[in-house]
Formats: C-alpha cells, structure tokens, sequence
C-alpha cells in the first residue's frame, strides 16, 4: 500500500475547502435573484440613509422635532408594513421552484430559505432606527433643547425597537402555530410549489390586491400628488417601497417561472423611450393651466415692462441727483429649503429693524423700497419669492413677512415629490407618449398651495403680474428679481425675470430668458426651472410655440441654477453694471449696499473682515469653515476626474463672488460714502443644516440664533435705517 504524501492530503483539503466555498457562494447568489427586487429596495435605502444629508435630516423630524404624534403612528404602522411586505414576498418566492436556479433545490440551503425572509423583514424597523443613530453621529451636541424633546426621541427609538421586536415573535410564532395546526391535522406544510398557482387561493389573492391597490394610489397620486403629505416623507417612501417588493416580486415570480427577464427587458424598454423622446414628460410649464405633459400654445402679446423704463422709473421715484443714492442688492445662493429659509429670514429681519425707524408708507417698508433688486438660484429663488410676495400681503410689515414666510417654508415639500417620483414618473418610464405630470409639477403645486393657505396667490399667478399696475407703467413696488437655471446643451446661464427680453442681451455666456419663456408663466415655474436640484426635480425640456426664427436654439433643457456656479453673484454683477449705465445716464450717483446671502457651511468666505463694531464696508460672521466631504480624501485615477469635473461648480462660485467684490468702489477715508458688501453666511452651528426639500423647526431656531449671535443685527440696521432716510429727504 501507497502512503499519500502529507503535502498531498493537505492540498486536497485546501482544494475540498475552495470548491465548498464556491459551492455556497452560487447558491447564496441563486438564492438572491428570485427576491433581487426586494434586495435592490433595500440596498439602496441603506446607501441613501449612510451618504445622503437630506435623509438624516428626515429621521431627525420623525424621531426628535416632530411633535405630530399621527406622523409617528404612520412611521411605524409603514415600518411595520414594509417589512411585511418584504417578508411574505421572499417567503413566497422561496415556496417556487425555478428550472434555471438549481441550486434553490439544494436541501443543504433550507436554513438560507427558512431565516432570509425573516432577516430582511426585520431590517426595515431596524434601518430606520440606523437611520437615525446616523443622524445624531453628524449632530455637533447631541443633546435637545426640552425635555420633552429628549423623552419623546428616546420613546419613539424604543417604539421601532419593539416592532422589530415584535415582528420577531411574530415570525417565530407564526411558523410554530402552522405546524401545531397541521399535526393536528395530520397533514404535513408542503413548502414548495411548481407554479404560481400553487402557491394558494390566499398568497395570489394578496398579490393580486396589492397591484390593483398599487394602481389606484398611482391614479390617486396623479389627481392630488400630495396624498400622503399628513404621513411624512419617511412613511410615503417606505410606502413605496412595500409596493415595489410586492408588485416587483410578484411580476418576477410569473417571469421567472417562463425564464423571461423581467427587469432587463423594462430597463432596456425604459431606455428605448427616453432615446427616442417618446414620454416626455419633463415640459416646462409656460402658463397656468399648462401640464408638463402638454406643449405650449402660442403666447399672447407680450405685455411685460421694459426693464430699462422699470430702472428709471424706480431712480426717479427714490432718488435725488444732489445727493448720492442707496441701491440695496441681493444675491442668494443655492441651498435647497436650507437656503430658501435663511434668504427669507434674513430679508425679513433686516426689513422689521428699518420698520421701527422708519415705519412702512402706503403699505410699503423702506427696506423693501431701497431694495433694487436680486438674483438668486435654486432654493435662494424661492426663498426670495417667499419674501417679497409675502410682503405683498396687508399688514406689509418685515415681522409679518418673517412669520408669513416660515409658515409657508415650515412643510416637507419631499413628500409629495416622493409621492410623484415613485408612483407617477415611475409608471411613465414604460408608458409611450406624455400621459402624467411630473414630481416638478407636484413640487410648484405644493409650493403654490403651502403660499395660497397663508393668502399668498402669487406662486400660482404669472410672474410678471406682480409688476402691473393700474396705469401703463410697471410698477416699482417690487424688487426686480432674477432667477438663474442652467442650459443642458450648452452650459451657459439661463436668466429668467419678468421683463420683455432684452434689446441688447446684457449677459454673457448667458439666454435672455424671456425669449423663450411666455409672458404669462408663473412664478412657481420660474423658481422651480432655478431649483432643478439633481434628481429631486428633472431636468425640464423648454419648448415654445412662437414662430420666431431667430429664436435658436428652438428647445433648451433646464436645470438647476447651481451647475453654472451657484452663488448667484455673476448675474448680480451684471445687472448693478446696467444700473448704474442709466443711473449716470440720468446724472444720478449711486451707492451699492450689497447683501449675499449663503448658507453652506463649508463655503470659503470671501470677505476678510469680521468686527462686529465696526461692520462698514465690509462684513462677515467669524466663524470656522468646515470641510466640504471631498477635501477630506484622495482619490484615485478613476474618481479623481469627476469630483475635480464636480468641484469646478464651487470653485467658479469663489470666482464670481471674487469679482464681485473686486467690482465694488469702496471709500477706504470715509467708508459710509462707498459701496458696502455684507456676507449673510450660514456656519456649523449646534444643529445640523442639510439640503433638500424638508427642514424641521430646530433647523429655523439654529437660523434665528446664528443671525442675532453671528451679525450686529441692531448696528447693521440702525445705520442702513439712517442712510434710507436720508435718501428719502426732499
């Protein structure tokens, strides 16, 4: 007899070991694919709660400043459910039997088969209180301004522990008591079936009620988009995501059983349709009663005022030529609600500081009076359309413009736009023609309807109607203002405002907007076009039915203001360069007491220049710049292309705001008599300050503390108050 080598025997157990390895690695991948939607659903939750700001700041409101106990109710009834729905959907794939999955037969995987639904059930609950743990790890304190506040996160962390908990039992339970039942019945549970069919008159009735249930919610979503806004943009999602896995897997299981695959021949159809431009239904809307699945009728005539007579007509009535002249500016930077609400704050409180110098005349606050105009981009736009229409409304006071702004601003305007995205622009991927409207329309509809319950009608109303007047002339009542979005195909700035276009375009590397836009397109379309923010709102497809044929390029694609620089500050520099062209034209001098308004923490700040006792001509809060994610790491030769491609957006930002700067004429001797530029800016403060659609009322109180803390509200006021009125004198 032979004797085996040792090195023999341990190479042939080093090789049993590898094949056992490979072994079990094809059959966990078989046993993932007839449940990879529900895993798709899942891995994607877990990456957008691990590096989304905008998700850390939805478990913050849910678990900690929320005091809707209803809302609570929602996040776990929908935790609740999602994990059901994931649970009996794996269940029942696992109860199939697949030809071209072998491996689901092998009797050795039983435990993978028995345990992964209940896993996967269990982690929905479980998520969501990961959700929030990552959400106190970015909090600087983790500590809650009441105790209520403290006793209410702690009870509602517990509150999902105890449905994980309880989903548990129930998992356990369930399968114990059908055994029981079926001993006593002597019958043995049968666990796998070779066709749907099989599966039972309950699992397919299920099936078959949720997709007509899926069905109905996406008719209803498409009548009100804002359908679940009393559930919280937390429950619509994990809503959605119980529909996917259930309707998903269902429609998987029928494909899988025929070896058809389902979710490459959808993508590929998906694909197909958005190649040929065949379900657009991204249209900017050029009118009121537009759709953005409509093309536009031809405009009327326009009846826009001229920007050039606006300027004039606004020197004539606030200036006198003997004396120099105080033009107010703003430009605000993009920031998504984050940004709306702190543009909106701060123009309000500086306007109530003059209110109590110099009260409003004929319904008209000084502040709002010396105030020119403004450009802002993406939420900057709309925190500045927030401010001035609220003023629009009686009292006409800054302290209720602030109150009237943060009631409107105070709503998760993610809801219905999750709503939308998940129910109707999905269903309209695989739809051929432009059936619905899109999360964009759902956005401006919320916007419009969160402004009309606070009696603001504007949002919904052309823009330029807040410049008519009784007489022929435009009325100078209101700032002029100046919303940026970005052209796909060129890059360039798209300037949009509620003036006739421009005799000589005034931009460069620029559209004149009003070229293509109708003059009766409202105000909330021409925020949204500047607040096109990356795939929270598509990129909107700009089409016209004018028959210009100057008018090149026909159609134009909208997105967000940012991509071109997201300060707001080039378009600014232009139109004060405008401004003063026909001030000097008239013999009128000016002086330029410029606000920009950022809000991003890790922005550098451009003004060095931070004595609170002496704030002329320049100023901006002391604070500590923090980090932006990417100047945290290298990267390697395949990354580092595209965050440099990305950080190029905040670099032409520091450039523009440089050359703002550098444009302005400072007095250096007497600094009153200059230009004066004051940085409003947002630093890291005790809560945190993420993007997105949806801000919780902490995020207003850390606002309200960095602007009286941060700046010398009284001094800054008192003086801007003395230069109005001198300006106002005979």
């Amino acid at each position: 007899m032979v004797e085996q080598h040792p090195s023999s025997s341990v190479r042939q157990r080093v090789q049993r070991i590898l094949w056992n390895v490979i072994d079990w690695v094809v059959i966990v991948l078989d046993h993932c694919k007839p449940i990879r939607v529900c895993l798709l659903v899942l891995t994607l939750a877990t990456l957008v709660i691990a590096n989304v700001n905008q998700a850390t700041e939805l478990f913050l409101i849910a678990m900690w400043a929320d005091p809707s106990s209803t809302r609570y109710v929602f996040l776990l009834a929908t935790s609740a459910l999602a994990g059901l729905a994931i649970w009996y959907t794996t269940h029942n794939a696992y109860r199939l039997t697949y030809p071209r999955w072998p491996a689901l037969e092998d009797p050795r995987a039983a435990g993978l088969r028995h345990w992964i639904p209940r896993i996967l059930g269990i982690l929905v609950p479980l998520l969501v209180v990961f959700g929030y743990l990552m959400a106190l790890r970015g909090m600087p304190h983790a500590v809650c301004s009441t105790q209520a506040q403290c006793d209410r996160r702690d009870v509602r962390a517990a509150g999902l522990l105890l449905v994980a908990a309880a989903m548990i039992v129930f998992f356990i339970g369930r399968e114990r008591w059908l055994r029981a039942v079926a001993a006593r019945a002597e019958r043995a549970i049968t666990p796998r079936v070779t066709s749907i069919t099989s599966l039972g008159t309950v699992p397919l009735s299920v099936f078959l009620a949720v997709l007509m249930l899926n069905v109905l919610i996406t008719v209803l979503v498409a009548v009100q988009p804002r359908q679940f806004d009393g559930m919280g943009s937390l429950a619509v999602l994990l809503i959605s995501g119980s529909f996917f896995c259930m309707s998903g897997g269902f429609l998987c299981m029928l494909a899988d059983r025929r070896g058809i695959p389902l979710l490459t021949l959808m993508v590929l159809l998906a694909v197909a349709l958005h190649a040929l431009h065949l379900n657009d239904n991204h249209r900017v809307r050029q009118y009121p009663s537009m759709s953005t699945h409509q093309r536009p009728k031809p405009p009327p005539a326009d009846y826009r005022p001229d920007f050039d007579a606006y300027a004039q007509a606004w020197l004539q009535s606030r200036c006198n030529r003997q004396r120099m002249c105080p033009v107010i500016v703003v430009s605000t930077e993009g920031g998504g609600l984050r940004s709306a609400a702190w543009t909106a704050m701060v123009l309000s409180r500086f306007t109530a500081l003059i209110d109590q110098t110099l009260p409003p005349t004929d319904g008209e606050p000084m502040f709002e009076r010396y105030l020119f105009g403004a450009s802002g981009v993406s939420g900057g736009s709309l925190g500045l359309a927030t401010y001035v229409t609220s003023l629009q409304v009686a009292p006409h006071t800054g302290l209720s413009a602030q109150t009237r702004s943060e009631r409107i601003l105070d709503h998760d305007f993610l809801a219905p736009v999750m709503a939308n995205a998940w129910f109707i622009d999905f269903t309209q991927r695989w739809l051929p023609g432009a059936l619905l409207d899109d999360r964009g329309r759902a956005l401006t509809r919320a916007w419009e309807q969160a402004a009309q319950a606070q009696g603001v009608d504007a949002f919904a109303q052309p823009f330029a109607a807040l410049y008519e007047s009784n007489s022929n002339h435009a009325s100078t009542r209101v700032p002029a203002l100046f919303f940026n979005s970005t052209t796909v195909g060129q890059g360039w700035r798209f300037i949009q405002h509620p003036f006739r276009p421009f005799a000589d375009n005034p931009w460069t590397t620029a559209y004149d907007g009003s070229r293509w836009l109708d003059p009766r397109v409202p105000l909330s379309e021409v925020v949204l076009n500047s607040a096109r923010f990356t795939y929270l709102s598509p990129a909107g497809t700009l089409q016209t039915a004018d028959t210009d044929a100057s008018l090149s390029p026909s159609t134009l694609q909208l997105v967000d203001g940012g991509y071109f620089e997201n300060s707001g500050t080039t378009t600014l520099r232009e139109l004060m360069h405008r401004v003063h062209a026909i001030a000097t034209s008239q013999g009128q001098p000016l002086r330029f007491i410029v606000l920009h308004i950022s809000n991003d923490p890790s922005l550098r700040d451009f003004v060095d220049a931070h004595d609170p006792a002496h704030p002329l001509p320049f100023y901006s809060a002391a604070c500590p710049r923090a980090r932006s994610p990417t100047e945290l790491h290298s990267y390697g030769e395949a990354t580092a292309p595209v965050v440099a491609l990305l950080d190029t957006r905040d670099a032409r930002g520091e450039l523009a705001r440089s050359q703002l700067l550098a444009s302005l004429h400072v007095n250096v001797a007497n600094p009153e008599r200059g230009d004066v530029l004051w940085h409003m800016r947002l630093c890291a403060g005790n809560y945190p300050l993420p993007l997105g659609w949806s801000i919780s009322p902490p995020v207003f109180e850390e606002m309200h503390r960095q602007l009286e803390q941060n700046y010398p509200m009284a001094s800054m006021g008192a003086w801007l108050a003395q230069q109005l009125k001198d300006a106002s004198q005979p």
